[in-house]
C-alpha cells in the first residue's frame, strides 16, 4: 500500500531553502542557537516606552507599526504561522511552534551594520503564552550565525526590552534581524498562542570604533575580455566614463611597459548613453591593428592614463580556461570519492551512495547514486542534467575535428578519449537509474531540504526521489539519443556499450511519450524544499526527443511529432525550462528530415533564423556597447542566457555551412570574460577580477573558490535579500555582487559550465 513518505521528512536544524529556476534560492535563514553575546547589556522593564514622534536614528522601517506591512513570517519542520498589524503592532498568530527553534520565524530585511559599532536594540513584546523566544541579528546567508542572539522571556505583560552590544565582525550591509519562536530548548512545544511586537529600534549606540568597509575593487573603466583572444579574433572593448571624447590609445606591453602602437579612433567612433549601467560608453574595436603581435601580455591605455585589465593573444589563449570548465564538473561527481591527487583542497569521501526512497510509497528504496551534484547544492536534477550532458556531447560532436580533450587533469585524462565525453557519460549512467519501468524518468533525488555550508559527505539525511514528469522524460530521450549516436561513433568499447544501453532506454522512454500525448509536469511534494524545476509544458522537450530520436535512429515515424510540435511552440531555447533550440539544431543537422519532409524542415529553418536574425541585430546595435542579446532585463542566471545564446549563434554557423554568426558568438563569451559592466571576469580564478565568494558550499567551506565556476550574473529581479537590500538602486546591467549570500548572482550551475565549455571549445 502506498503511504506518504512523511517519515523520512527528517528533523534538521539546517536552513530549509527554496528554489527559483533550479539555482538555490534560499528564502530563509539558518537559526543555530548559542551564539554568545559579544558585551550585551541587557535591561528589561515591566512597561513599554513610549513611541517617539519621529525616529530618524532608527535603523528598522516602521519599527512602530503605524503601516499596513508586517514582518514576513517563516516556518520549518511542523511550525505554522502567520503575521499581521493590530491595533498599532506586529500581531504573529502561532498555531504550531514546529519541532525546532525557528519552526516559526519572523525577520526583518532591509539595514546594515558596521564592524567596530556598538548599537543598541530595543522592543516591546508580549504573548497569550509564558514562554521563551530566540532574539538574532545575523547574518543573512552562509551558516546564518548569529551577531547577536539573546532569549527573551515573555509574559502576557507587554514588556519592554533593551540590548546593547558591539558588531565584532567584518561589515553587513545586509544582515538580518529575527525572532525564532518555534519549539523551546527544553523540548517544550505550544500550539494556538499569539505574540505582538511593537517599538522594534535599533540604533547605533557608539560609531567611534567603527571600521570602514572595503570598497569593492573596480579594475578600470576599460572593459574587455580579460583572457584574451586568439590571432584573427574579433578584438574590442568598451570606454565607460572615462576617456569618451579620445582621439587615440596605446596598445603596451603588460610586462615591460613598453608601447606596442599608438592608434588613431576609427572614424565614426562615437559614445552613447547607456541607461542600463548608467554609463556613457564608447566601443572600440582594435581588431584591425596590423602591429599587433600574435602572442604576448598586453594592456589598453587610454589618453587619460586609464589602463585596461591585462589580456593575451595566442593559439593556445583559453586552454587552462577550458580544462578548468570541465574539471568543474568532475568535482561536482556525486556518489563517489575525489581524492587528493585530483581534487586538490576539494577532495572528499564517497557522498550520498545510500539507496533513495520513492516520496509516495516508503517501501520502495531505489540505487540512483552518480551523476552531478547541479549547483551549490547537492540535489541532483534530470532535467538540468540533460542540458548540461547535452552541451558537452554537442561540442565534442561540433569541434572533435579540431581538438581532443583529453588533459582536463581527471582520473580518465590521458586514456585518448575525449574527457567530455567520460565526463557526460558519468551523468547519463546516472540518468538511467532514473528511468522508471513504464519509461517515465523521476525528476530528481535530493534530501528534504537544502544543507548547511558542508561537504558533500556531510550532507546524510535520508535521500528522497520526487515525481516523474514528461519534461524529464522527453528531455531523457534527447540526451540518450544523442549519445547513443555519438558513443557508437567511437573506438572506445566502453563508450559503444553505453551507446546500445542509451538507446534502448530512450526507446522505451519515447514509447510513453508516443502514447501519452498529455502533459505531466512537475512540482515539488509536499515538505520538500529543494529545487524545484517546475514545467507545465513539454512540447520544446518532445521537439527536441523526437528531432534527436529520428536523427539517430532514421525512424519516419517519429517526422510527424517532429511537425507537430514544431507547429506549436517557440523555436528557441537552451535551458532546463525551454529546450526548443535543441530540437531545432538536431533538426536542421539532419539531412534526412530535409530530404524526407522539406516543407517541416524550411518551417523550422525560418522560424529559426529568424529568432537568430533578431539576436544579432540586437548584439549589433549601435546603442549596445557591450554586445550581447539583451536590452534592459538580466534574468536570475543571465549568464547561463548569454552563453546559451553564444550556443545558438554557433549553431546557426554551423546549420549555414558559414562563418555569419561567429562574431556574435564570440561577442558573448568576451562579456563573460570581463567586457561587462560590472568589470568582472564572471569565471571564478580567471581574469584580473573574477569572483571569489560564491554561493557553492565546497567553496564556502574551503573558504576558497573552486576554479572554473561560471557564476549566475547580473540579476536586476534582484530575488534574494542580499541583493534586495544592497542593489536597490543599482542600474539593471550592473545588478551583481561577489557575496555567498547573493545566491541569485553569485550561484553556480553544472548547465552554466556547460554552454561556456560550448562556446571554449569553439574558440
Amino acid at each position: 500500500m502506498k503511504k506518504r513518505l512523511l517519515s523520512l521528512l527528517i528533523i534538521s536544524s539546517m536552513i530549509v531553502s527554496l528554489s527559483g529556476c533550479g539555482a538555490e534560492e534560499e528564502k530563509n535563514p539558518e537559526a543555530a542557537s548559542g551564539s554568545a553575546v559579544s558585551e550585551a547589556a541587557v535591561d528589561v522593564t515591566p512597561e513599554p516606552t513610549e513611541e517617539p514622534a519621529e525616529d530618524d536614528d532608527n535603523l528598522i522601517e516602521d519599527g512602530t507599526f503605524d503601516g499596513d506591512k508586517p514582518w514576513d513570517v517563516y516556518t520549518f519542520s511542523g511550525g505554522s504561522g502567520s503575521t499581521s498589524i493590530e491595533d498599532g503592532e506586529l500581531h504573529v498568530s502561532i498555531s504550531d511552534t514546529g519541532d525546532v527553534e525557528h519552526g516559526v520565524q519572523v525577520y526583518y530585511d532591509g539595514f546594515s551594520m558596521n564592524e567596530g559599532t556598538e548599537y543598541e536594540w530595543s522592543f516591546d513584546a508580549r504573548s497569550t503564552v509564558d514562554r521563551t523566544v530566540s532574539g538574532r541579528i545575523q547574518i543573512n546567508g552562509g551558516d546564518y550565525h548569529a551577531y547577536f542572539v539573546t532569549p527573551v522571556e515573555l509574559t502576557s505583560e507587554m514588556k519592554s526590552y533593551s540590548f546593547s552590544f558591539k558588531m565584532e565582525e567584518a561589515s553587513d550591509p545586509a544582515p538580518r534581524m529575527c525572532f525564532n519562536m518555534g519549539m523551546q530548548d527544553d523540548n517544550k512545544q505550544f500550539k494556538d498562542h499569539d505574540i505582538y511586537f511593537d517599538n522594534i529600534r535599533l540604533v547605533v549606540k557608539d560609531a567611534s570604533g567603527a571600521v570602514a568597509s572595503a570598497a569593492d575593487e573596480d579594475v578600470s573603466g576599460i572593459r574587455l575580455n580579460q583572457i584574451g583572444y586568439k590571432p584573427g579574433d574579433e578584438m574590442n572593448a568598451v570606454f565607460a566614463d572615462v576617456a569618451i571624447d579620445s582621439k587615440s590609445y596605446k596598445i603596451v606591453d603588460a610586462k615591460t611597459g613598453k608601447e606596442v602602437v599608438e592608434l588613431q579612433m576609427p572614424d565614426g567612433t562615437h559614445s552613447v548613453t547607456n541607461a542600463n549601467a548608467d554609463e556613457t560608453d564608447m566601443a572600440v574595436d582594435f581588431s584591425f591593428v596590423s602591429q599587433m603581435p600574435k602572442k604576448g601580455t598586453f594592456k589598453i591605455v587610454a589618453e587619460d592614463g586609464t589602463e585596461s585589465p591585462e589580456f593575451k593573444i595566442g593559439k593556445n589563449v583559453y586552454d587552462d580556461l577550458l580544462k578548468k570548465t570541465v574539471k568543474m564538473l568532475y568535482l561536482q561527481r556525486c556518489g563517489t570519492a575525489i581524492d587528493k591527487k585530483h581534487g586538490g583542497k576539494y577532495s572528499h569521501k564517497k557522498c550520498h551512495s545510500k539507496k533513495a526512497t520513492l516520496y509516495w510509497d516508503e517501501d520502495v528504496k531505489l540505487d540512483v547514486s552518480g551523476g552531478w551534484h547541479d549547483a551549490g547544492d547537492y540535489g541532483r536534477y534530470v532535467v538540468s542534467g540533460a542540458k548540461a550532458a547535452a552541451d558537452l556531447l554537442l561540442a565534442y560532436e561540433s569541434y572533435k575535428d579540431k581538438k581532443i580533450i583529453d588533459n582536463v587533469g581527471v582520473p580518465n585524462s590521458g586514456d585518448g578519449v575525449d574527457d567530455l565525453l567520460q565526463e557526460a557519460k558519468y551523468e547519463l549512467d546516472w540518468m538511467l537509474k532514473m528511468q522508471s519501468e513504464n519509461g517515465l524518468v523521476y525528476s530528481k533525488v535530493t534530501c528534504a531540504n537544502f544543507p548547511g555550508t558542508v561537504m558533500p559527505e556531510k550532507e546524510t539525511e535520508p535521500l528522497i526521489i520526487s515525481y516523474t514528469s514528461t519534461p524529464a522524460t522527453a528531455d531523457f530521450v534527447a540526451v540518450m539519443s544523442l549519445a547513443a549516436r555519438l558513443f557508437k561513433g567511437t573506438k572506445n568499447a566502453s563508450l559503444k556499450a553505453a551507446a546500445g544501453k542509451y538507446l534502448k532506454a530512450a526507446k522505451k522512454s519515447w514509447k510513453y511519450l508516443a502514447k501519452n500525448k498529455k502533459v505531466k509536469g512537475h512540482t515539488n511534494p509536499e515538505g520538500i524544499s529543494t529545487g524545484e524545476y517546475p514545467d507545465t509544458k513539454d512540447r520544446d522537450e518532445r521537439l527536441w526527443a523526437a528531432a534527436e530520436l529520428y536523427r539517430t535512429t532514421g525512424d519516419k515515424a517519429l517526422i510527424a511529432f517532429v511537425d507537430d510540435c514544431a507547429a506549436e511552440m517557440n523555436l528557441s531555447g537552451y535551458g532546463w525550462l525551454d529546450c526548443g533550440g535543441y530540437g531545432c539544431y538536431a533538426a536542421l543537422m539532419n539531412k534526412k528530415l530535409k530530404k524526407a519532409a522539406p516543407d517541416t524542415y524550411k518551417k523550422i529553418y525560418d522560424g529559426f533564423f529568424k529568432i537568430v536574425d533578431e539576436a544579432a541585430k540586437t548584439v549589433n546595435s549601435d546603442d549596445n556597447p557591450y554586445g550581447v542579446n539583451r536590452t534592459d532585463t538580466y534574468e536570475w542566471g543571465s549568464n547561463m542566457g548569454i552563453a546559451n545564446d553564444g550556443m545558438m549563434f554557433l549553431m546557426a554557423s554551423r546549420i549555414s555551412d558559414s562563418m555569419a554568426y561567429d562574431n556574435e558568438a564570440h561577442s558573448q563569451l568576451d562579456y563573460l570574460l570581463g567586457k561587462n559592466p560590472t568589470g568582472y571576469c564572471f569565471v571564478t580564478g580567471f581574469g584580473t577580477k573574477s569572483p571569489k565568494s560564491p554561493h557553492h558550499r565546497p567553496s564556502q567551506y574551503k573558504e576558497k573558490a573552486v576554479p572554473g565556476m561560471l557564476v549566475g550574473g547580473v540579476n536586476n529581479g534582484l530575488d534574494d535579500p542580499y541583493c534586495q537590500n544592497v542593489l536597490k538602486d543599482t542600474p539593471a546591467a550592473k545588478c551583481y555582487v561577489d557575496v555567498d549570500q547573493s545566491y541569485s548572482t553569485n550561484e553556480v550551475a553544472v548547465y552554466w559550465n556547460s554552454p561556456l565549455i560550448y562556446l571554449l571549445a569553439a574558440s
